[in-house]
């Protein structure tokens, strides 16, 4: 399974480890992954362990520094390709047999690829956590990639990228990040196109694994019901014999500037209209993303929220309306996502903007900023539900920039105040100034 995921908030506070540690001061201590373990492996692979004990079941996972922005030109999509097939067939282990034996454990396997990353996950009962680790490891270092496979998987490819377009609400996002990041390696589409993937072969699936699947390119991840000592002694076993290589990382993006309202627009036909507001934003890696999240709950999160006020019990003029932060390594998007009947389209425009300026002109009241911390905190609880959670919750957050950063999350919400909302509203969210993508009804 292929989707984009992206955090909704973070703030980085670099961990530089390189031996075996509890994480250490400064930290939250009412934070629920507080202890939790790291290595970094000789070759420079890190390896975080969260001891659940009583949690009977074990996530492995893997996470690349490498996702869809790291795709050849010509060649969208290869990322998203690559992780089709790395559970496809070694030399020990015949297609069909990767996931033949994980179920025959009780687990299951996945993966996901995104602008960033790609992250590869097997769920098992505890007691099997070596024998996960042990396959992922064969799966991700002796992958065959045969040509008949890459074929085969291209087809199924395909009708991913038919389904994703005729899905209003994921192509409107995709509509929106390629013009508001044109000209940037965010501007790319995860799951590519037909045209560019319609002759990836075998060598260019070979060299993007040689180039990217690197100890120092990678984290593993490891939840449950086991001990930090036995994974790390297993990860050197599997993985330190790899040899580091260099990686050619991007220059930082600059977050584009925007002096207008650019319209995109679709007709399909379809009964209501689709609309996906998108302003751009820091990345998840910046103090401000942690208010703009906070802003993201104020206007648009949830019944409560002012936007939902408005437009749906007020006017009763959308039918679903919602507003998030979501963010990537260098920058960002907020959006507001709205379903409607056309008709009602230029008095959304009208409300959205009155709403915005309102946030930039009055501090949020103290009622609503406790309601928006409550609904944080309720978010970073289900972040720490079960294991799986955990690994994908931590190995994201080490990826974009340090583990610590999921372990300070509450308590950096916490304190954000109504005044560093207001100010991040002023700075990035200009009523005047977005995209707007709209798929509609046909002539309306």
């Amino acid at each position: 399974m292929s989707r984009i995921r992206v955090v909704c908030f973070a703030l980085v506070v670099i961990l530089l480890l390189a031996s075996v540690v509890t994480v250490a001061a400064p930290v939250d201590p009412a934070s629920p992954l507080i202890p939790l373990q790291m290595r970094v492996l000789e070759n420079g692979m890190r390896v975080i362990v969260k001891e659940i004990p009583s949690y009977p079941i074990a996530t492995v996972n893997v996470w690349v520094d490498t996702g869809a922005k790291d795709d050849p030109v010509g060649h969208s999509g290869l990322a998203h390709f690559f992780e089709h097939l790395t559970f496809k067939g070694t030399e020990t282990r015949p297609r069909g047999q990767i996931a033949y034996e994980v179920e025959s454990l009780g687990g299951y396997l996945n993966a996901m690829t995104s602008l960033d990353f790609t992250s590869y996950y097997i769920v098992v009962p505890s007691n099997h956590v070596h024998q996960a680790m042990e396959i992922q490891a064969d799966a991700l270092l002796n992958s065959l990639y045969e040509q008949d496979e890459i074929d085969r998987e291209r087809t199924v490819i395909h009708e991913e990228i038919r389904l994703r377009i005729d899905s209003p609400q994921t192509h409107l996002v995709d509509m929106a990040i390629e013009h508001l990041f044109a000209g940037t390696v965010y501007s790319k589409n995860v799951i590519g196109s037909e045209e560019e993937l319609a002759f990836v072969n075998r060598e260019q699936v070979v060299d993007f694994h040689t180039k990217y699947y690197v100890p120092n390119n990678m984290v593993l991840v490891v939840t449950g019901n086991v001990k930090a000592e036995d994974i790390f002694a297993q990860a050197e076993e599997l993985y330190g014999a790899m040899a580091p290589k260099p990686i050619a990382y991007h220059e930082h993006i600059v977050i584009p500037q925007l002096d207008s309202i650019v319209h995109l627009k679709e007709e399909r036909p379809i009964q209501q209209s689709y609309v996906f507001i998108g302003h751009p934003a820091p990345g998840s890696t910046t103090p401000e993303a942690a208010a703009l999240t906070m802003a993201g709950v104020i206007l648009g999160g949830g019944r409560s929220s002012r936007l939902y006020q408005r437009l749906i019990e007020e006017e009763q003029i959308v039918t679903n309306v919602s507003a998030t932060y979501n963010g990537f390594a260098d920058i960002g998007v907020f959006g507001i996502s709205v379903q409607l009947d056309p008709e009602n389209l230029d008095r959304l425009t009208q409300v959205v903007g009155e709403e915005l300026a309102r946030l930039q002109d009055e501090p949020v009241t103290a009622a609503e900023l406790e309601r928006a911390r409550a609904m944080a905190r309720s978010s970073l609880a289900f972040s720490t539900e079960s294991s799986t959670n955990v690994a994908m919750y931590l190995g994201q957050m080490e990826i974009y920039g340090g583990v610590m950063s999921a372990v300070n999350q509450g308590a950096l919400l916490e304190q954000i105040t109504a005044e560093d909302i207001q100010r991040v509203v002023q700075t990035y969210l200009q009523p005047d100034a977005y995209i707007h993508s709209e798929i509609s009804p046909v002539g309306r």
